[in-house]
């Protein structure tokens, strides 16, 4: 048996490509401030995957130099994960950022982590 899994830019595309077509389908339907909540939805998971994926290499090559756990390789993540939720509050308090709209942008990425594993798995098949 074959375990594929999907890789980081297959996700990013994935998630890049469905919040697009949620922004475009939202701006039809619903209100230019609702999709304009999407897309920064969307583009803050993006940036969080992106840093993840950053801050993940970096503390395994921290770790490789160092021959183990480091300090600041272990603060390194939840650093990450603090700047992040700084960043989504300051969009929400100090925007008028459409909170459901935004809401649907960040639940993009869970769900092109489905579709994108879908894929790799399809494609294995």
């Amino acid at each position: 048996m074959t375990w594929t899994v999907p890789t980081i830019a297959g996700i990013q595309g994935a998630t890049a490509v469905i919040t697009g077509l949620l922004s475009i389908l939202l701006l039809a339907t619903v209100s230019p401030a609702m999709a304009v909540g999407c897309a920064v939805g969307g583009a803050v998971m993006i940036a969080n995957l992106f840093l993840l994926a950053f801050v993940g290499r970096w503390i395994v090559a921290v770790a490789a130099k160092s021959g183990g756990a480091n300090r600041l390789g272990i603060v390194a993540a939840p650093l990450k994960l603090l700047f992040i939720v700084t960043v989504v509050a300051w969009l929400l308090s100090r925007t008028n950022i459409n909170v459901p709209g935004f809401v649907l942008g960040a639940l993009t990425q869970p769900g092109a982590i489905f579709v994108e594993t879908w894929r790799v798995s399809a494609r294995a098949a």
